[in-house]
């Protein structure tokens, strides 16, 4: 699959896994750990600012502090990146969540197949994986927020709201 296509997709099941929750339900801890669902979408922005800083180092741009820290201290940026939205209502944090995606996608439309798929690209993260590599365990990661939400949503307290 093409990773433009797998990024676009990655945002479509976030989006279809939020679809219609109430907004009483995106506060209640549960969905991992004591996260709630605002909290792992607030989660799922910051690894979207964190892919926006790395494809703009395709556009000769240093690679973020903020991007180092996911690299090197990944615990530590996951509780303080929630922590910094912990008062933003649900719909700043999907707005936030919506606007990375798109400048996320829209950066990597810039680049050639070529560049996305060739080994080395990202020497500070694996000198032998590529921009598709780091795209696609974004996705897979992705992925397994969107399991835990809907595992969430299929509670019984949850559906009773």
């Amino acid at each position: 699959m093409e990773t433009t296509t797998l990024l676009e997709n990655s945002n479509l099941l976030v989006i279809q896994t939020i679809d219609d929750l109430k907004e009483v339900a995106w506060e209640m801890p549960g969905v991992y750990g004591e996260w709630s669902v605002k909290d792992t979408i607030a989660h799922l922005a910051s690894y979207e600012r964190v892919t926006v800083d790395v494809l703009n180092t395709f556009q000769g741009q240093e690679i973020s502090p903020d991007a180092l820290r996911w690299l090197y201290q990944r615990t530590a940026f996951d509780r303080d990146e929630v922590a910094e939205r912990r008062y933003w209502t649900a719909q700043q944090v999907e707005d936030e969540y919506q606007d990375l995606q798109v400048q996320a996608t829209s950066l990597l439309a810039l680049l050639p197949v070529e560049t996305i798929q060739r080994p080395g690209t990202l020497p500070w993260y694996t000198p032998d994986e590529s921009l598709a590599d780091f795209i696609r365990e974004i996705s897979e990661h992705i992925q397994e927020a969107c399991t835990h939400i809907t595992q969430f949503r299929q509670r019984e307290d949850i559906q009773a709201l």
